[in-house]
């Protein structure tokens, strides 16, 4: 698999990249089809593949980044969504409830007509910095301040005995907090609530 690209996308790459601080960096062609892989997307997707929430994809990539190059491509093939570069954004959020893994993606119009559009990922394990739940997703989702520090504990890889004891609370009681969030994120699994709640953070 090739580790370097041609022209001026690369560069587009590593400024985006060093930008965000991004550890892990996936480019494709307009295609599909992968033009570069550092290290560090390399070990983010081998963990999501290990995980059973994470969704097997066909050959070396999981089904969620699959999904998110689609999404892409639909983009870059729709006139009507010509944007100035950086202005177009799509994310999602897998991996082990334990450490979620935080996928942008980013279309890249050719930098000249003969060139081909391309598709950047930058992956990222979601940090303390991302685990402060914003004044818009309490209101999306209309959380309370009980449901906010189960979310919080939720992103930290806490299991329900755990929170139970941290907040003096019943175990029980946690869990029906955790169904209450499941049904206001219309979602069925712990992941999927940091998804919702932390997708546009």
């Amino acid at each position: 698999m090739p580790s370097t690209t041609q022209g001026g996308g690369m560069s587009r790459v590593q400024e985006i990249a060093d930008r965000r601080s991004i550890p892990g960096v996936l480019l494709f062609s307009g295609s599909g089809d992968v033009l570069f892989m550092n290290s560090e997307a390399d070990v983010l997707i081998r963990q999501m593949k290990a995980d059973p929430e994470g969704a097997e994809g066909t050959g070396e990539l999981p089904a969620v980044v699959l999904e998110l190059c689609g999404s892409l491509r639909t983009l870059l093939n729709n006139p009507e969504n010509q944007m100035p570069e950086g202005q177009h954004e799509l994310r999602r959020v897998t991996g082990d409830v334990n450490a979620p893994v935080l996928l942008r993606g980013f279309p890249l119009a050719a930098p000249i007509e003969k060139d081909e559009a391309s598709m950047l990922i930058i992956m990222e394990k979601i940090g303390r910095e991302r685990r402060a739940v914003t004044d818009q997703a309490k209101e999306q989702y209309r959380l309370t301040g009980r449901e906010v520090e189960i979310v919080k504990y939720i992103s930290e890889g806490w299991t329900n005995k755990e929170i139970a004891r941290h907040l003096k609370i019943s175990e029980h009681t946690v869990k029906e907090h955790v169904r209450h969030l499941l049904k206001k994120t219309k979602t069925t699994t712990r992941t999927g609530i940091l998804a919702k709640i932390f997708q546009n953070t």
